[in-house]
C-alpha cells in the first residue's frame, strides 16, 4: 500500500509539472549557450498542451479562416519556465491575426499604450494601430490584427471583441 501511495504521488508531481513539455515538440534552433530555445509543434493542440498554462484562442474572428496554426514556441531561459507561444490565423484577403501568449511581463519603453478595462474585467493595453495586450491571471495575450481594408478605429473595435472572448 505504501508503494502505491508513493508511486501515485510521483505520477501526480510529474503530471503537474510547471514547465514546458517538449516531448511532442521539435527543437528547431538553439540560441546562444542554450539561453533561448525554439520549438515547432505539429499542431495547435500539441502546442497548447505543451505549455505550462492554459491558452484561450478566440473562436469568433473578424474574417473567415480555416483556424489557427502554430508559429512555434520560444523558451526564454532554455529551462521551460517562461515559454512564449505564437499562433496565426490568415484568410485569403491578407487579413491575419497573430496571437502571442506568455507569462512574461510586458514593458512599453517606446510607447504609451491606452489602458482599458474590458467588459470581462481584464486589463488591456491598446497600442495603435493594431496591437492589444490583455492580462489574464499571469498570462499575457498579445493580439496583432492586420486588416488593410479597415480603419484604425475599426481594428481597435475588432481587437476588443477578440479580447472579450477570454475567460479563465
Amino acid at each position: 500500500m505504501k508503494k502505491y501511495i508513493i508511486i501515485s504521488g510521483l505520477l501526480l508531481l510529474v503530471g503537474c509539472s510547471n514547465g514546458l513539455d517538449t516531448s511532442k515538440l521539435s527543437e528547431s534552433q538553439q540560441g546562444e549557450e542554450g539561453f533561448i530555445k525554439f520549438y515547432s509543434a505539429p499542431s495547435v493542440e500539441v502546442a497548447i498542451d505543451a505549455l505550462p498554462y492554459k491558452v484561450n484562442l478566440p473562436e469568433q474572428l473578424p474574417f473567415e479562416t480555416k483556424g489557427f496554426k502554430s508559429l512555434g514556441i520560444t523558451d526564454f531561459g532554455g529551462k521551460g519556465q517562461h515559454p512564449e507561444a505564437q499562433f496565426i490565423a490568415i484568410d485569403e484577403q491578407e487579413n491575419n491575426l497573430i496571437l502571442s501568449t506568455s507569462t512574461a511581463h510586458q514593458d512599453y519603453p517606446d510607447s504609451n499604450p491606452e489602458k482599458i478595462t474590458l467588459d470581462n474585467g481584464y486589463q488591456a493595453f491598446y497600442t495603435a494601430p493594431n496591437g492589444l495586450d490583455v492580462i489574464v491571471k499571469e498570462i499575457t495575450y498579445s493580439y496583432t490584427l492586420i486588416m488593410p481594408d479597415l480603419e484604425e478605429t475599426q481594428v481597435k473595435d475588432e481587437l476588443m471583441k477578440l479580447a472579450e472572448q477570454l475567460s479563465e
